[in-house]
């Protein structure tokens, strides 16, 4: 097994070696595997390999920030993500009409909510809508807009407007940084805007992350911690206090 995996990560070096970089799709062809394997072996080997927008380069090629990429931060505390979501459960079935926000972590309410539940669900993201479909007793009203490659989203053109009309019981709402002081933070700051028209006709609000984004702050700041009614993580509600900072 050893040996395989040695193989592979020789065979993937040698492939953007050559290249110059090489499309993580095009890797698992190449190599047999899947794009999870090869997004895997990415992660533990940071000295060797950066990810890109999709596509694998040798290590030190990119600046040390890299842009946001949906398919490798769906990989990123994955499991720790479902359970945050699992304290969520609750709070969801027992609303008449939920927001469920972007990224890669609320997603996994969308498969959690029972079959039989009858809930009307608001969402501004493709991986969102397409999971709330699935469930044949959902109402889904999905806030359009331009749409965002990045986070598979949808923002501006007056989209937000559409949340004036809207009587929202309990919005879910994700963060890539929660701090202390500076509060939710995101990575881009066109999400600003709905996130806010969304929290503004909601009654209860509830920021969802896990444990990892707790002391983060990343460039776009949309809300101040005191604005939620409550903080979740994979441990469930969360307070914080100076060392959180």
């Amino acid at each position: 097994m050893g040996n395989r995996k040695q193989n592979r990560l020789s065979r993937l070096l040698d492939l953007i070696t050559t290249r110059s970089s090489t499309h993580i799709r095009d890797a698992a062809e190449i190599l047999d595997v899947s794009e999870m394997t090869i997004r895997r072996d990415i992660r533990a080997n940071p000295d060797k390999f950066e990810y890109l927008g999709g596509h694998i380069v040798p290590a030190n090629q990119l600046s040390n920030r890299r842009p946001y990429d949906l398919g490798l931060a769906a990989d990123l505390h994955e499991s720790e993500k479902i359970r945050a979501c699992e304290q969520c459960l609750p709070h969801a079935i027992n609303a008449d009409m939920i927001f469920v926000d972007s990224g890669t972590t609320l997603v996994h309410l969308m498969d959690l909510l029972p079959l039989e539940l009858e809930i009307s669900v608001i969402c501004c993201a493709m991986n969102v809508a397409d999971r709330a479909v699935r469930k044949p007793n959902v109402k889904l009203i999905m806030i359009g807009g331009e749409y965002h490659p990045p986070t598979t989203s949808f923002h501006g053109l007056g989209a937000e407007s559409m949340f004036d009309r809207l009587g929202i019981n309990t919005g879910f709402f994700s963060a890539a940084g929660i701090h202390g002081e500076l509060g939710a933070t995101c990575t881009h700051f066109n999400e600003i805007r709905v996130k806010q028209a969304a929290m503004a006709s909601t009654t209860r609000k509830i920021l969802v992350a896990d444990s990892s984004k707790i002391g983060k702050v990343l460039p776009a700041r949309y809300a101040a911690l005191d604005e939620f009614d409550l903080v979740l993580t994979e441990q469930g509600p969360f307070e914080f206090d100076a060392t959180d900072s």
